[in-house]
């Protein structure tokens, strides 16, 4: 029996396994900070609180396993010294043991927290100004409390003084609504154990049983403010629901839907973007019935109600949560997520055998001196570890090789994972790799980040049965059910689209598929069949298999966050890039915008129901500058026509009569298959810049006739209007003319069509549309396109 066999009954294993149960324990470790090595190396006084003997020989072996896992799990940071560990791992270890709610009451000072008041009581750390002075460490682990208390809405941009604080609490008071606040108050005192317990609604109590789910939920609340929380939210809710339809008599299986969160959510977005709301005061909405969700847990007979979570609001500016980003950013975007998808497809090939090194170890198991060499590390990896990758959770007693190869590896300057993917070999399908995928997704098709979280891996439709064109299946959160997203709606030269929607979501889920395909048969069956599954890397969650729907719902926007930090990813400004679902949407709109895609069709692209709602989307984001870019190409255009040399008279009346139309003849009344035509002779100004018009010749352009000032519709042209508009849409559902250039003029038409037979934009009255409606039953027409019969 060896040394570490005979002490791993003591101390040590005791402890390693302490730390694997409870990750938090990591915080407690302090290391020597008078040692003359510059290697980290654990604190005598740490080691005696916990009963190990650091004479002992696996001693040294089980020191290098603990940081390096701490390492690992970025709880300390490489290069840094033993006293700026030792801060970072005070700061870190009071912050994360506090709940949210704690978080939300540390003392504020200019939007960052004032951690003199905060730890001033707080046992070794009465020195922090010192710390936060001199070691590197220190300051960035109180930058990271700061960002978790940006995040929960704690601190924000705009800072305010304790007096416009206090006058802001006083003036929200004076407008709260004091009916329902009681009502919430006397439902506490209300005992719930079952269903039957909750009050029951009615039409003079509409949502009494949603009031009392909430009242209960408010229990938790510390004081007034957090219950008036909690009834501002049911008010905020109950608002939505009404608009939906809802009469406030309906059960709570009814109301309480898997998705409402979801919808709450988007509810609360558009208030933030008319600034009806602030992201902050979103954030308490969107806690408050989340928090009446959970309560559902523990009452019997309501066990079965569950919810898909959704991340809060980001503490920013609205305006620059919901900004484009522009085309120089969206272009480094693009270029960095396609270089790092081809980099993993590189490491999804077969590992290569490289057959370097020598086995390093010693008979007893220890590394011989001078032989700890990355070489070595490789030939362990490939002759003893059958080329998988190890971690230091799964180390045991007779783990010689796998404890050699950790150790050899943490010496290593690129790290474990580095130097693994140095070798093409996946560290761990973790966040880090998926979050190019994600990105991608949302910029192909504009998706909503909990559309994008819910996508199974089925979702991807090549050819739906119906009209044969591919689609994807994902859930709308202002909808009430599932929404087919048809994709190829356009064939346009766009950054992110340089093949078409579907052939670039093909590749994403074909790539996401292999990249998942080892971890996917070890995930759980609720698990297997989503689209992006990843490891978990760190905390209580370190190698569980999670989906980003399971997962929390900040989950993308840290994803987003950290990816951009390992990118180094700069904005225009050269300050830190940030990206964020919530503005990826909105680019995604924006490139539709800068090609000239027209409003009908950015509606159907968004799955607008009204053309209204996509105006007030585009009017509440920052699209200002594209107009004003366009603008000035027209004033340039302007004053460069004004400039060209002058003509002589003779000139100009020798271009008059070539272009001089042939005057209109009021009895002559040409047919076209759209409508009649006043004057063939005399086509808009459109028609006449285009390279194929001959001056002088009569009009031929036939698809353009709707759009043109010489047009004469009547009532009796209506049916077959309607006809064509049948047959348009038919066409573009069984054929593929979309994918083809004749597809603009077939969107151009319907959306002329659309202006003349829809009721709410039409001239024409809504009887004359209706009777014209049915009468185009019996009407058969030849589609021209560019004079072409399709």
């Amino acid at each position: 029996m060896t040394n570490f066999e005979s002490f791993s009954k003591d101390s040590l294993v005791a402890v390693i396994q302490g730390f694997r149960n409870e990750p938090m324990g990591y915080y407690d470790v302090r290391f020597a900070v008078r040692t003359m090595k510059s290697d980290l190396q654990l604190c005598p006084s740490f080691c005696e609180e916990k009963g190990l003997d650091m004479g002992a020989e696996p001693f040294q072996e089980f020191e290098a396993a603990v940081i390096h896992e701490m390492l690992d799990r970025d709880i300390i940071i490489k290069g840094e010294t033993a006293a700026a560990c030792n801060w970072r791992l005070r700061i870190l270890g009071w912050f994360n043991r506090l709940t949210d709610e704690q978080k939300l009451a540390l003392p504020v000072i200019k939007n960052s927290v004032n951690y003199r008041r905060a730890v001033k009581t707080i046992p070794g750390m009465k020195s922090i100004d010192r710390a936060m002075e001199h070691h590197h460490g220190a300051r960035l682990a109180m930058d990271y409390v700061n960002s978790e208390l940006k995040r929960l809405g704690g601190i924000g941009d705009t800072y305010l003084t304790q007096k416009e604080k206090k006058r802001l609490q006083q003036e929200a008071v004076a407008k709260r609504p004091v009916g329902r606040l009681l009502e919430l108050a006397k439902l506490q005192g209300v005992p719930v154990k079952s269903r039957d317990d909750i009050v029951e609604p009615s039409a003079e109590s509409p949502f009494a049983n949603l009031l009392h789910l909430f009242a209960i939920a408010s229990l938790t609340a510390s004081s007034e403010s957090g219950m008036s929380n909690h009834q501002l939210s049911f008010q905020w809710v109950v608002g939505m629901l009404t608009n939906a339809g809802k009469t406030g008599t309906e059960s709570l299986e009814q109301i309480l839907d898997q998705y409402l969160l979801s919808r709450f959510r988007n509810h609360l977005q558009q208030k933030i973007l008319s600034k009806e709301c602030s992201p902050a005061s979103a954030n308490t909405l969107l806690s408050a019935l989340r928090k009446t969700f959970k309560v559902t847990r523990d009452i019997v007979g309501l066990e079965h109600i569950r919810y898909v979570d959704v991340q809060g609001f980001s503490p920013d500016r609205a305006t620059n949560n919901y900004r484009p980003y522009s085309k120089t950013e969206r272009a480094r975007i693009a270029e960095i997520i396609d270089k790092d998808i081809l980099y993993n497809e590189g490491l999804m090939k077969p590992y290569v055998m490289s057959g370097v090194g020598e086995d390093p170890l010693t008979p007893e198991g220890t590394i011989k001196n001078g032989w700890g060499k990355i070489d070595n590390a490789r030939w362990i990896f490939e002759n003893r570890l059958g080329c998988r990758v190890v971690t230091a959770t799964e180390l045991t007693p007779d783990s010689h090789y796998e404890r050699a190869f950790l150790k050899i590896m943490g010496q290593s300057q690129d790290g474990l994972r580095g130097t693994i993917e140095s070798w093409g070999v996946m560290w761990r399908v973790d966040t880090a790799i998926l979050a190019p995928y994600v990105i991608k997704l949302a910029q192909v098709t504009g998706l909503n980040a909990d559309s994008v979280k819910t996508l199974d891996l089925d979702d991807f439709v090549k050819s739906h049965p119906a009209t044969g064109r591919p689609c994807l299946r994902y859930w709308k959160e202002r909808s009430t059910g599932e929404k087919l997203y048809h994709l190829d709606l356009f064939h346009a030269e766009i950054t992110w689209l340089t093949t078409s929607q579907a052939s670039e979501v093909a590749k994403i889920f074909d790539a996401v598929e292999r990249l998942t395909a080892g971890i996917r048969e070890q995930a759980e069956p609720e698990i297997r069949p989503k689209l992006f599954i990843f490891q978990g890397t760190g905390g209580l969650g370190y190698g569980e298999i999670k989906s980003l729907e399971s997962a929390k719902s900040a989950i993308l926007n840290n994803m987003f966050a950290a990816y951009v930090t390992r990118r180094g990813l700069l904005d225009d400004q050269g300050e830190r890039l940030s990206i964020t679902s919530a503005r990826l949407r909105p680019s995604f709109v924006s490139e539709l915008i800068e090609q000239g895609v027209s409003i009908r069709e950015i509606q159907l692209i968004l799955g607008h129901a009204q053309i209204t709602t996509t105006i007030g989307y585009l009017d509440s984001l920052d699209f200002n500058h594209i107009a004003r870019r366009k603008l000035d190409v027209a004033l340039k255009d302007l004053h460069g026509d004004a400039m060209e040399e002058k003509l002589t008279e003779a000139e100009l009346e020798e271009q008059r009569r070539k272009v001089r139309p042939q005057p209109k003849n009021e009895g002559v009344i040409f047919k076209t298959p759209l409508a009649s035509c006043a004057n063939v002779f005399d086509p808009p100004d459109f028609v006449k810049k285009l390279s194929s018009y001959v001056p002088g010749r009569p009009c031929s352009l036939y698809n353009m006739c709707l759009g043109c000032d010489n047009v004469l519709l009547t009532v009796s042209d209506l049916p077959e209007l309607f006809a064509m508009q049948r047959d348009y849409l038919k066409l573009t559902t069984v054929s593929r003319i979309m994918d083809t250039p004749y597809g603009r003029v077939v969107r151009e038409n319907l959306a002329l069509l659309d202006g003349i037979l829809n009721p709410a934009l039409s001239d024409f009255f809504p009887e004359e549309l209706e009777n014209a409606k049915r009468l185009s039953e019996f009407v058969e027409t030849t589609i021209l396109v560019d004079g072409v019969s399709l």
